[in-house]
């Protein structure tokens, strides 16, 4: 679950978010629905307020107006959303769910309305953090897709009765599940699989697919590809790394529920496991073996993949001199040479990867089974691909500075494309569609 809304991204909050959509007066001219379900009003004064420090980055006193606003039965629904948004950016993710909770806890639905629909989704989205799902809002065009997302706050009550749970829900014409994998969201999966069931219409990313890419199952799929390097994942219990003398070293370690690199760690020895367990208090870890992959040059190189319906497209790559490499700390923006790199790899996939690397690509999009997905990948020295991760909350976003990524529009509107077009297929090839 890496949807990565880290350091990198702090400029910008959730792009399907429920404030998001008040901005634009056109909105509310287009429902024709109950408007009771999810009522949006205009924002009054002192959220508007916030929402112009939030644009301005001015986090804290956004922050402080919003509690301001809670006290106004008007705004306090969409201060609870906001504050779930600016919180998480400010570090504070216990505080930012409790106000998705609130806001959530009388209507699970929030929707960013189009003034001229040409497509509407139902996302069917998990409580929590950024990181919980895949933000779709910052990939479906507001212009002219609707976006309703139906968060599911009550798992057991969707499981006994989901059509009484969800009650009545605005026309949709294709139900996306964003809920990203975690082991925390098994019950979560399976309950959106039996909704989107229930509800009928095509969907996109079927739960049961999602949660087969953990860790352990990511191994399992992509076991046995020639072309491809799939590091061995073992899950295990904390007494069971007593016996580190079983263990092979170097090894990489991270808790169970780790993603985007919280607890990520390698380990030289049967000390540095002591050292770390001691800072730790997970009940279980994934180990898998420390691969070195530097580049001749010295460097690591961290490419991220989108599928799209089995299609590989470069979204972004980070070039970094530590092992322990994501995108927001590459500083690609301070290093006029890494930039190039990414222009030259975003712009011809096939120049950079060598042959073995392509046809990995190829034979993973199809093993998925997914309709979108993500992968982080290496390259090794004998051109083969080094899997990290598969999986579906990674963000796809338009946002970086123009002035200085002027290459990224390209791909990132090549993703938009590609989604909308498979979004177009799949209602067009369902019964009746």
């Amino acid at each position: 679950m890496a949807a990565q809304h880290g350091p990198g991204h702090r400029g910008r909050w959730a792009m399907d978010s429920f404030v998001y959509s008040t901005l634009d007066a056109r909105d509310r001219a287009t429902r024709q629905w109950d408007p009771g379900l999810a009522e949006i009003r205009p924002p009054g004064p002192r959220l508007g307020r916030a929402l112009h420090y939030a644009a301005r980055e001015n986090w804290r006193s956004a922050q402080a107006v919003l509690h301001h606003a809670l006290e106004d039965p008007a705004e306090r629904r969409q201060a609870h959303y906001l504050l779930w948004e600016v919180c998480q950016v400010l570090g504070e993710p216990e505080v930012a769910v409790a106000n998705l909770a609130e806001a959530l806890r009388q209507q699970p639905l929030t929707s960013r309305y189009s003034p001229q629909p040409r497509r509407r989704v139902l996302a069917l989205a998990a409580p929590g953090d950024f990181q919980a799902n895949l933000p779709l809002g910052a990939l479906l065009d507001a212009v002219d897709i609707e976006l309703h997302t139906l968060w599911l706050t009550d798992v057991e009550a969707v499981l006994r009765d989901p059509i009484a749970w969800c009650g009545p829900l605005p026309d949709f014409d294709c139900i996306f599940i964003t809920i990203a994998e975690d082991v925390r969201h098994r019950r979560l999966l399976e309950a959106a699989d039996l909704l989107a069931a229930a509800l009928g219409g095509p969907v996109i990313n079927r739960g049961s697919r999602i949660a087969a890419l953990s860790r352990l199952g990511v191994a399992e799929l992509l076991q046995g590809l020639p072309d491809a390097v799939v590091p061995a994942q073992r899950l295990l219990a904390r007494a069971a790394l007593d016996d580190a003398a079983a263990l092979a070293w170097p090894s990489i370690i991270r808790p169970e529920e780790s993603h985007a690199g919280r607890g990520l760690a390698r380990l030289a020895d049967p000390a540095a496991l002591r050292s770390y367990l001691a800072g730790n208090a997970t009940t279980h870890y994934y180990l898998a073996p420390f691969i070195d992959y530097r580049s001749a040059d010295g460097y690591w190189r961290k490419y991220r993949i989108i599928f799209v319906d089995g299609r590989p497209f470069p979204y972004h790559m980070a070039i970094h001199d530590d092992w322990t490499i994501w995108y927001y700390n590459s500083r690609m923006d301070l290093d006029p040479w890494k930039r190039r790199e990414e222009a030259a790899f975003l712009a011809d996939l096939a120049a950079v990867f060598p042959a073995p690397a392509l046809r990995a690509l190829e034979a993973i999009g199809a093993r998925s089974g997914l309709d979108y997905v993500g992968l982080d990948c290496g390259l090794m020295p004998d051109g083969r691909l080094l899997v990290f991760e598969v999986e579906t909350g990674m963000i796809v976003h338009g946002w970086d500075r123009p002035s200085l990524y002027p290459y990224k529009r390209a791909s990132v509107q090549a993703i938009i494309t590609a989604v909308e077009a498979m979004l177009d297929r799949r209602v067009a090839d369902w019964p009746g569609g």
